[in-house]
């Protein structure tokens, strides 16, 4: 995979055709929660990056590799088969892509309610717990 320099909202693959699951366009990196349904569960769980092809995501979810889900984020809703999995992650090639206003859509509902990583959610409960609070 293709690493991005921090700061950069897109990330770029490199991988052209042939090669199933692997990211072809570019993607919107985004923190947003989602709704995972599949047709025995349904779960929650985070939307890290979006193109209009597909999404890599993160649930506690028990996705296996050619499943379909459907991913539910703000107003918006995609279909899909999921192509990877490695441990709490996931990438997910849409059926149908999504057009460009999903995508600027979902980027705007990012700048608005955008999640913390687990790294500053951690700190700031350790720093609860230090003054004597809640751990969250």
């Amino acid at each position: 995979m293709t690493e991005v320099p921090s700061g950069s909202q897109f990330s770029s693959g490199g991988v052209q055709g042939a090669d199933r699951g692997r990211r072809a366009r570019s993607r919107l990196r985004v923190r947003l929660p989602i709704r995972v349904v599949t047709r025995t569960q349904t779960k929650v769980g985070i939307l890290a990056d979006l193109s209009l092809s597909g999404a890599k995501i993160a649930t506690d979810a028990l996705l296996k590799v050619g499943g379909e889900v459907l991913l539910e984020w703000g107003k918006f809703e995609a279909f899909g088969e999921v192509v990877w999995t490695r441990g709490q992650y996931c990438g997910v090639a849409f059926f149908d892509p999504i057009s460009e206003g999903i995508l600027l859509g979902t980027r705007a509902l990012d700048d608005n309610a955008h999640l913390p990583r687990d790294t500053d959610l951690l700190r700031q409960a350790a720093r609860n717990w230090v003054q004597g609070g809640s751990s969250l």
